[in-house]
Formats: structure tokens, C-alpha cells, sequence
């Protein structure tokens, strides 16, 4: 069989909608059958119907015809060259619309001097005229910081390498917020997208980007069967990368204890490695540093008693980040960060280590997030 049913069924599997969908539509345009007589029993009412299964063929056969006629109306209007693409898309759906309760037939006919099965060579006329809808992204490569925006995306469509104006287009992203600047194409064919804030440290985010035929595919057909059929026909689209990169951080600390600098390093080996965890890149060179990270610690003495054995150490710390234009992007202060043990100097790398956890646990992910908030 040539039926278009059978053809979409192969490759979308619609059995179970078709089935019921015909059955409604045949039971709409049962003819041929003629009353017979009545019969009345207490509250009920019965009506008896005999069906000519030759009016009912006869019927069915006229009216196979009558849609295939006006199914090849819209069909040539259709493909006419200078059909507005617009119509065209309407015309095609129009075309296999009339032709819905007979989709299972295969519709043989005559068309462009040539036999053809009706709804097959609708399929096929409409997937090379959909075809020809090309979407191009006119930005160049994308590349972005975290925390940053990408403020105008250019994608225009093309039909057989002219531009389009007034398609409207539909932008996604699993990683990426975006914010469509344009309903559809402009005069000179021209959609434009934007990304407000990039949120994710994903190396590369993708924006998917197709057309939007529904405003089309409504006016074609109210038939939601024709509808998905129709949606289920691929159409052009295409990924548009977006590259993400996270700044490189230059890293340096003050390590005091009770207000000496003894050169320590822990707390910068701490905060390289939380950088690093969470996708930033601590350098060891300031020219190569698009950001400069600095921890100011130093521990204080607590109260000392007489005759206590326990001793107290507590630490302040301060970080701070600044920009290429020394501008402060995220600033936190922890004081007061208390380290307990039998004299002032395990007291003090208590402290610290003490410290190395808020880095780990609240400051890095804090500075990080800094970056994607709104």
C-alpha cells in the first residue's frame, strides 16, 4: 500500500492516533442507509436503519474524489513558483488536511501529468520545499567568561540562499539563560538572542536554535492528528557553541601568627586547590592574571588565666578580589576563628587549620557563586 498513514507510521509510529482518529472521522460521513422503522418500549426509543453498502461505496467513492480535487487545488497552489513561502507552507498542510479520513486509501491519481499517490507525493513535495529552510548563525566564534553576558547572537534563515524576513524562531539551552531580542527575522532577515548572565562552568553550552512553524500550522489545519504529523517532518536546525572559560586568578597571602609573617603558604595551597575543584585557574604569574585574590590572616592571643591548661588562638581573616582595573569584585571577612589546644602555638595552627575549612566550605564556593548571581 501507498497510503500516507502507512508511510508515517513506518517511521513515527502513529497507529494508535490514526486508528482512533479515523474511526471518528468515518462515523462523520456515514451515508447511504435509509430509516426502516420504530419501536417505542416504556421510556425507550428505537430507531431502526438499513445501510446500502452500494450507496455507501458509491457515496465513499464521491467523496474520496471530491477531496482529492480539492486536496490537488491546494497542492498546485502549493507549488507555484511565486506562491509566498508563507502560503506555501499553509497550502501543503491544507492539501493532506482534506484529505485526513482517507489517509489510510492510497489515494492514486493524477497529478503534474504524472500517476501519483496522493498524500505520499504531498509528504514528499513538502519535505523538499522544507528542506530548502536554512538557519545560519552570523556571530563568530563565541567565546565567554563566566559571570559575563553575550549580548547579541545574529541568526538568519535563509530559503534557497535568500534571506528571510518575518520567521519566527525558537532558542533553547540545557546550560544557558537566554533572552530573545526579536519575535522573528527582521527586514533584512536578522533573529537576535542574548545570553544575560552565563551561570555554568561548562566548557562548551549550546544553543539549539529551529524554526517556529506553529502560527503557520494552525492556520492550515484545526486536525491535531495533522498537526503532529506535520511536527514530526524534521526541519533545519542547528547548535550554536557557546565557549565558556573561567578567569585565571593570581593567588597571594598573608600569613601571619600573633602578628609576624613567617612566609606561611597553607591558606594559598588551600585556596588554589578550591579554585581548581570548582573549574577556575589559579596562575603563578601576575601578567598571566585576569583576576588577584588576597588573604590577609593573623591570629590573636585569647585571654590567658592563671593555672589554666587550655589555651585559645583566634584568627582573622580577609579576602579580597580585585579585577585588571582594580576594581573589588567580592570582598568577605571571617574573624574571630578560634583554635583550642595546650599551649598558644597548637592553639594557633588550630586556627588555621580551623581557617582552611571556611575556605574550603564557605569562602571559594562563596567567590565562585559571586559570578553567576543576579
Amino acid at each position: 500500500s501507498q497510503s500516507v498513514f502507512l508511510q508515517m507510521d513506518r517511521e513515527y509510529g502513529y497507529e494508535e492516533d490514526y486508528k482512533s482518529n479515523i474511526e471518528v472521522k468515518a462515523n462523520e460521513i456515514l451515508e447511504g442507509y435509509e430509516l426502516t422503522g420504530t419501536f417505542t418500549q416504556q421510556n425507550e426509543y428505537w430507531v431502526y436503519y438499513r445501510l446500502s453498502k452500494q450507496l455507501y461505496q458509491e457515496t465513499r467513492t464521491a467523496r474520496i474524489q471530491e477531496a482529492i480535487e480539492e486536496s490537488k487545488y491546494f497542492l498546485n497552489k502549493a507549488i507555484m513558483y511565486y506562491t509566498p513561502l508563507k502560503e506555501k507552507y499553509i497550502f501543503y498542510v491544507k492539501a493532506l488536511d482534506v484529505l485526513e479520513p482517507y489517509l489510510s486509501e492510497p489515494l492514486k491519481t493524477e497529478f503534474d501529468r504524472e500517476t501519483v499517490f496522493l498524500g505520499s507525493e504531498i509528504i514528499a513535495r513538502f519535505r523538499s520545499y522544507i528542506d530548502d529552510y536554512q538557519i545560519f548563525c552570523q556571530s563568530k566564534k563565541i567565546k565567554a567568561m563566566i559571570g559575563n553576558s553575550v549580548d547579541r547572537i545574529k541568526l538568519t534563515v535563509q530559503h534557497e540562499g535568500n534571506r528571510l524576513a518575518d520567521i519566527p524562531l525558537i532558542t533553547s539551552s540545557v546550560f544557558l539563560e537566554l533572552k530573545d531580542l526579536s519575535q522573528s527575522t527582521d527586514t533584512n532577515g536578522v533573529f537576535i538572542t542574548s545570553v544575560p548572565k552565563i551561570k555554568s562552568v561548562e566548557t562548551v553550552q549550546k544553543i539549539e536554535v529551529g524554526i517556529d512553524f506553529q502560527a503557520w500550522l494552525d492556520e492550515g489545519s484545526d486536525s491535531e492528528f495533522i498537526k503532529k504529523l506535520f511536527k514530526g517532518i524534521k526541519t533545519h536546525q542547528i547548535n550554536v557553541p557557546v565557549y565558556v572559560y573561567t578567569p585565571t586568578i593570581y593567588v597571594q597571602t598573608e600569613e601571619k601568627h600573633f602578628g609576624k609573617d613567617e612566609n606561611g603558604s597553607d591558606l594559598r595551597f588551600t585556596v588554589e586547590s578550591a579554585l581548581s575543584k570548582m573549574s577556575f585557574t589559579p596562575v603563578g604569574n601576575k601578567n598571566d592574571a585576569q583576576i588577584f585574590l588576597t588573604v590577609k590572616a593573623d591570629t590573636r592571643k585569647g585571654i590567658e588565666k592563671k593555672g589554666q591548661k587550655m589555651f585559645t588562638a583566634f584568627l582573622d581573616m580577609n579576602v579580597q578580589a580585585k579585577d585588571l582595573e582594580d576594581r573589588v569584585i567580592f570582598s568577605k571577612t571571617i574573624n574571630k576563628i578560634k583554635g583550642i589546644q595546650l599551649d598558644f602555638e597548637q592553639a594557633d595552627n588550630e586556627s588555621y587549620q580551623q581557617a582552611i575549612k571556611e575556605i574550603k566550605k564557605t569562602v571559594i564556593p562563596d567567590f565562585v557563586n559571586s559570578f553567576v548571581k543576579d
